[in-house]
């Protein structure tokens, strides 16, 4: 994966890649992904590993030097974020995103695995198993679509409105094909979501029911978009534009609007799928005796829209059973 590109010296500041150990980090992640390919990766890496970089700096010896980082200054590192989780202030899986990027930056500026943490190690397994109910209500969503209008972001007004109504990821929402999910909807009724799926996974299983909320949101976000163009990207010539202008300022909307993250709209997607299709509240909304048939076809038909083909992958959406209400469930269908 580590591409030929600067040469690193182990005599020169930052191996070289900078004077500055952020613009250094910068340099090596360009070097080893691409400058111009996985740009959100690449970001996303570089914002976390400013956090390890602030810790750094307010050492009693602050480094200021990616050559004279070692092994004790990411187990020390790791320690405090394993302290900050258990005061229940950072998350296990920020924890552990974050210990992944040093890990990251650390390998693409020294090129090898010398100095190295196994994420899991200090801050414990991350549970991928919903536990809250996203605060998606028809209010807020409104709510954030109007902010975003107000900043003059109708682009990314009608990805929180693809998100909610069709379960879209982000780069779904910002690459569909409109004009072919407008062509779907109008001659079988359903569209398939095939546009910018998480690892390249197309599958013609994966498609959405097209009623009410969603025409509105296709007929929404086909508005925002000239008729030359397919997507919302078209118009910003790369993703990383549409990143900056669009992306970045919708999520500002959605957190002036009280809904924490973008995932939460596909989540809140896939509780009604759940729901809808057997009758029952979604596990995190109720505790208590369940129709375990009917909770197995929910789940598929999450797994299903969800685009994952995996059943346990329902959880990170709906939430889990607890294992009594599993258990009297079992003894009430025998």
């Amino acid at each position: 994966m580590i591409k030929n590109g600067f040469k690193r010296s182990q005599k020169k500041r930052n191996f070289g890649l900078g004077a500055k150990p952020g613009f250094a980090a910068k340099i090596a992640l360009a070097d080893m992904f691409g400058s111009h390919d996985h740009y959100s990766t690449r970001h996303t890496h570089g914002q976390r590993f400013k956090h390890f970089l602030v810790w750094l700096s307010e050492l009693d010896k602050p480094v200021k030097d990616l050559r004279l980082i070692t092994q004790a200054h990411l187990d020390a590192y790791a320690h405090y974020l394993a302290e900050r989780v258990e005061l229940g202030t950072t998350s296990v899986a920020y924890a552990q995103n974050l210990i992944s990027t040093v890990n990251t930056v650390m390998l693409a500026a020294r090129r090898d695995r010398d100095v190295f943490l196994p994420p899991s190690e200090f801050v414990g397994p991350r549970s991928y198993i919903r536990t809250d109910v996203p605060d998606t209500t028809a209010d807020n969503i409104r709510l954030a679509v109007r902010l975003a209008e107000l900043d003059n972001n109708s682009r990314g007004a009608a990805m929180i409105l693809l998100a909610r109504a069709f379960g879209m990821r982000l780069r779904e929402a910002a690459l569909a094909n409109l004009k072919r999910l407008q062509l779907e909807s109008a001659e079988f009724g359903r569209v398939w979501i095939l546009d910018g799926t998480k690892g390249g996974r197309k599958s013609r299983e994966r498609f959405v029911v097209v009623g009410t909320p969603q025409q509105e949101a296709l007929d929404y976000a086909l508005a925002t978009i000239p008729n030359q163009h397919n997507c919302l990207v078209d118009a910003y010539g790369s993703y990383r534009r549409f990143i900056n202008q669009v992306i970045n300022p919708m999520r500002t909307s959605l957190k002036g609007s009280g809904i924490r993250c973008f995932k939460d709209l596909r989540a809140q997607r896939m509780i009604d799928v759940y729901e809808e299709r057997c009758g029952q509240p979604a596990p995190l909304k109720q505790a208590g005796n369940f129709k375990r048939n009917r909770d197995l076809q929910g789940r598929w038909e999450v797994s299903r829209e969800a685009g994952h083909g995996r059943i346990a992958v329902a959880a990170s959406y709906i939430g889990k059973r607890a294992r009594k209400d599993q258990e009297a469930s079992r003894r009430e269908s025998e």
